[in-house]
């Protein structure tokens, strides 16, 4: 009975993949697509459409049968909405959206945030959101958060955080559970905005591409509250956010950096002038397209998204990661390369908080998979249970 549950819960989760990537698909289509007979398609479906997470749109043109049109399938963008949230160290952003990447509320604002309160103040911004999503009459399904860091994105653990002074393991989603039904993932910052690219922006799954996140950050240096540049990379592959077996992939510190200096080889000194010394900032992209260009070429990435504070300066980094990546490679072969900036502007980590939920429920469990997440209709299942209705 468990295997069968559990392999009626994999292709329930296909089928809702399938037409979430796929709008528009017929049975017909969805049985051939997965490989599964009619029948097993036809019972999944009038469970799925019995509890409105997929609704009909329409009749397709093609006819099955004698005479008879397919009925288009597509997921029901009114099951409810996502919350996603970014906490760093000196701010924060939050935005209510829809599962299609609609934002519908949003608020962002300024605060210190450490070890010790990371989690009331993420209890504080969602009781908030919560608030607005309760006088809406909207249906929560879940909650994303991006902090900056390394974190274990399964368990909900942030495991070290030099912005947030984390030196310890500190298990968010466990302090959250205890305020919260809904459940809450909780990613590095600069991995969101794979998320958010890959749940809202369907031409990056044709690319292995990578986001670049950089954020300006004060640094208090003695009395004085200085201006540094924070960078964190994110990494995607066959539609795979790369964690690495440490959780550390895309932490980034240049090459060039040395033990006095941080992330850069470019001193202390100099960074603090940034952005508004165009002189260091050039400096600065020119070091980190330097780095970038390495990691482009090795990994054979054809996409490259700037996200973050970089794209209120842009400068002209995006010349200097394309010269960089020519210069840097020794083959005579044309590549396609798309070097651009975030859609989702400052937002675009909280937008791709809540992108992390929504590919979460649109996921296919992996029965070899040792961290054994909820993800697709399990958690669907999940959000159900919680709220009473299953």
């Amino acid at each position: 009975m468990a295997e069968y549950n559990k392999l009626h819960s994999i292709n329930t989760s296909r089928i809702l993949r399938a037409i979430w990537l796929n709008p528009g698909l017929s049975r017909i289509k969805l049985a051939e697509m997965l490989d599964l007979d009619r029948s097993t398609v036809t019972k999944i479906m009038q469970s799925i459409l019995e509890r409105g997470i997929v609704e009909t749109a329409g009749k397709s043109t093609i006819q099955s049968g004698v005479g008879r049109r397919q009925i288009n399938l597509r997921i029901n963008a009114e099951i409810g909405v996502v919350l996603g949230v970014e906490i760093q160290d000196s701010r924060y952003r939050v935005v209510v959206a829809t599962i299609y990447g609609t934002v519908l509320h949003s608020f962002d604002g300024k605060f210190k945030t450490t070890a010790d309160t990371i989690a009331s103040h993420a209890v504080s911004l969602i009781s908030r959101a919560k608030t607005y999503i309760d006088e809406q009459g909207m249906f929560l399904l879940g909650i994303g958060i991006g902090v900056p860091g390394i974190v274990d994105p399964y368990t909900g653990v942030i495991i070290r955080s030099n912005p947030l002074n984390i030196q310890e393991p500190l298990d968010l989603r466990k302090a959250l559970e205890k305020h919260f039904d809904e459940y809450v993932f909780v990613e590095n910052d600069a991995n969101c905005c794979c998320w958010g690219e890959l749940a809202f922006r369907p031409e990056s799954r044709e690319r292995n591409f990578l986001t670049v996140l950089g954020e300006f950050r004060y640094v208090v240096k003695g009395s004085r509250e200085l201006h540094g540049l924070a960078m964190g990379l994110g990494l995607v592959v066959r539609e795979r956010v790369l964690h690495g077996d440490h959780f550390t992939a895309g932490e980034y510190r240049s090459v060039y950096a040395t033990a006095r200096t941080g992330q850069f080889l470019v001193p202390w000194d100099d960074l603090c002038r940034i952005p508004d010394d165009e002189k260091v900032l050039d400096d600065v992209y020119r070091e980190l397209t330097a780095n970038l260009a390495f990691l482009v070429n090795s990994v054979d990435l054809t996409k490259i998204v700037f996200a973050g504070d970089i794209v209120e300066h842009p400068g002209n980094i995006q010349k200097l990661l394309a010269d960089a990546i020519e210069e840097s490679w020794v083959y005579d072969l044309d590549r396609n390369f798309i070097i651009g900036f975030s859609e989702f502007g400052e937002q675009a980590v909280s937008i791709g908080a809540a992108g992390l939920f929504v590919e979460k429920l649109f996921s296919v469990p992996d029965m070899a998979d040792r961290f054994e997440e909820l993800v697709g209709y399990d958690l669907y299942e999940y959000i159900l249970k919680q709220k009473g209705l299953s």
